[in-house]
Order: structure tokens, then C-alpha cells, then sequence
């Protein structure tokens, strides 16, 4: 969704690594591929250019059944709850939002009012200023302009853009759109204990964003990272601090697990982790040695970067570079 961060790109699941544990199944949805990880938990993983946004899953932990994530797309949010209804044979107890992008949270107003949304009391406080400013942005925006570059596009990955683009902000306009606000926080963390499973909640701050969220299978080995993971592809940095980030990186890579739900790209393992704190650490790097110069720093390419990194493909390159600029004036 270029309108919030136009991040992904896809790359095939046996490229980089092998879980052999992991089942993908056979559940038809145009915005997701869905992933059983284990005994309890499940992936949904966005296809590319279907305008779902971040990642979701859901976790069965026997009495409950818990959402992470809603996407950034109604529809895409529909398949959720149909896939999380289908295999579980049951409806959702708690909705748990990573953090307060609206690529991750559109689809909560269409779960049923019984329903619990938890998630951090900074994300909660980002929701109800930073996400609630947004939303105000998105309706003022016009259409008319995307409707007349829709005519004369003839790149049809860019088309895919700029149709989804549409979509989102017709339902944002719409009168019926509310969005459902989380009703449960916590500070530091908290457990949700179920018969079968108990599942872990653990908040950071000075990351992605302030107040990130990740979820947490110990006896399983399963992690849902939020977008404290970009897996292969360019991480958003204009809403965090890089510095605080690679710490917490550093910290979830001491976790006990065996693959991970990032917020965007693949399915992953510690690697991509680690690969992020690279990519990380050399932006920064690179915008420094520009601004120290006084060089432009918006002269850095994707060639500038280690091998490994100059395969990444995104449309934040740039906006990180100016992020950064900025960020590193203040530091």
C-alpha cells in the first residue's frame, strides 16, 4: 500500500531457508498466503501488490482464539476471520495490534464488538493521535489526481498501486468506516493464559515505533515480530529510532525460537534479524559520511550498500535517507 509504505517485495520460501514444520495451506484468498507454524499458530503472509499490507496470523490457544494483526485492507480482514474461523472452529477473543500503523489495524472494525483489542498503552496513545491524524489526512486527500494517473499508467505493477491505493481511501471516506480502537492495555507485558497454550506480550520502545508489540510462543518456538521485522526488504525507519531498534533486534535474536511472522516480506528465521541491523547500521553509516562531507545524502544508492543489501527492493530508500538526515541533527 504505497499510500502508508510500499515495502514488499517476494521472494520464495526455500531461497533462504527451510521449515520443514511449516505447512502451507490450501485456503483461497487473493491478499494472503496462510501457513499453519505450528500446533496452535498460523501465518497469514500478503501476497505482492494484493493491497493487504502487514502480515497477520492467528493463534489457537484453546479457549481462545487470538488475532495479531488486522491488516491494512477490509477484504483482506474478511479472509482473516473466515481462515481463523475454518481452522480453528472458533470465533475471535482478543485482537492483538503490533503498533499503531494503519496497515496493520484497518480490519479491526469488522470483528464482532465482543472481541478484545489489546496492545501496548503507547501504541494505544499512537493510535489515538499519530493514527487518528492520519485517518483525517486520508479523507482529504484527492482522488480525482490518482483516478487521472490510473487512466495514462501503463506499468502494471504501478496500476496494481495506485488500484489499491484507491481502494483503501474510498473505504477510509467512507460514512460507514469506523475504526475500533484498542479496549485493553498493558505497560510492560502480560500473558493470555489458555487450556491448551499460554501466549506472551512484550512491548519495546525506541524501535519501529514507540510502544512495538511482539508476540510470543515459548513452548512452541513461535514469534510474531510486528514490524519490528522487515524480512529482505527496507525497513520503515521514519517512525522509530534505528539506534533503539537494532538493540531491540539484538534482544529478540536471544529468544528462544523457530520461525517468525514478520510485519513484511517472508516467513523468517534469526538471519533476517540480523540482516536488518546491517542494513540498519549501513544507511546509517552512509547518510553520517554525507552529512559530516556536506554532501548530499539523498546521493546514496542501493549499489552503496554490501552486496547482500543491493538485492533489497523498496520505494523507502530515499524516505529513509531524509528520515535519517534529520534524525541524526537531533542526536
Amino acid at each position: 500500500m504505497r499510500l502508508i509504505k510500499k515495502v514488499y517485495q517476494v521472494y520464495t520460501l526455500k531461497k533462504f531457508m527451510s521449515f520443514d514444520f511449516v505447512k502451507k495451506l490450501d485456503f483461497e484468498s487473493e491478499f494472503f498466503d496462510l501457513y499453519k507454524l505450528s500446533e496452535s499458530a498460523y501465518g497469514a503472509i500478503s501476497k505482492e501488490n494484493s493491497g493487504m499490507g502487514g502480515n497477520a496470523g492467528f493463534i489457537d490457544i484453546g479457549d481462545y482464539l487470538i488475532i495479531v494483526d488486522t491488516t491494512g485492507n477490509v477484504d483482506a480482514a474478511k479472509d482473516l476471520i473466515k481462515a481463523a474461523t475454518q481452522y480453528t472452529q472458533k470465533e475471535p477473543n482478543f485482537i492483538v495490534i503490533t503498533h499503531y500503523h494503519m496497515d496493520h489495524l484497518m480490519g479491526t472494525s469488522l470483528f464482532d464488538v465482543s472481541t478484545q483489542i489489546m496492545t501496548s498503552d503507547r501504541t494505544l496513545k499512537n493510535i489515538q493521535t499519530e493514527g487518528r491524524k492520519r485517518i483525517e489526512e486520508f479523507k482529504k486527500m484527492d482522488l480525482k489526481e490518482m483516478e487521472e494517473s490510473l487512466k495514462t499508467e501503463t506499468d502494471e505493477e504501478k496500476r496494481k498501486e495506485i488500484e489499491n491505493d484507491l481502494k483503501f481511501l474510498k473505504v477510509v471516506r467512507s460514512d460507514d468506516f469506523t475504526l475500533r480502537e484498542p479496549n485493553l492495555t498493558f505497560k510492560e507485558g502480560c500473558v493470555i493464559h489458555g487450556t491448551d497454550k499460554s501466549v506472551q506480550l512484550r512491548t519495546f520502545t525506541k524501535a519501529h515505533t514507540d510502544g512495538d508489540v511482539i508476540v510470543y510462543i515459548p513452548e512452541e518456538k513461535i514469534l510474531f515480530a510486528g514490524d519490528l521485522l522487515f524480512a529482505r526488504i527496507d525497513p520503515w525507519l521514519g517512525s522509530g529510532n534505528p539506534e533503539g531498534w537494532i538493540s531491540v533486534n539484538d534482544e529478540l535474536m536471544s529468544f528462544d525460537f523457530k520461525v517468525t511472522v514478520p510485519g513484511h516480506g517472508k516467513l523468517a528465521s534469526k538471519e533476517e534479524f540480523s540482516l536488518e541491523n546491517r542494513y540498519i547500521k549501513e544507511i546509517l553509516e552512509l547518510v553520517k559520511k554525507k552529512v559530516e562531507a556536506g554532501e548530499d545524502p539523498t546521493q546514496i544508492k542501493r549499489e552503496d550498500f554490501s552486496k547482500e543489501l543491493q538485492s533489497w527492493k523498496s520505494t523507502v530508500l530515499e524516505w529513509n535517507i531524509n528520515f535519517l538526515a534529520e534524525f541524526l541533527k537531533k542526536t
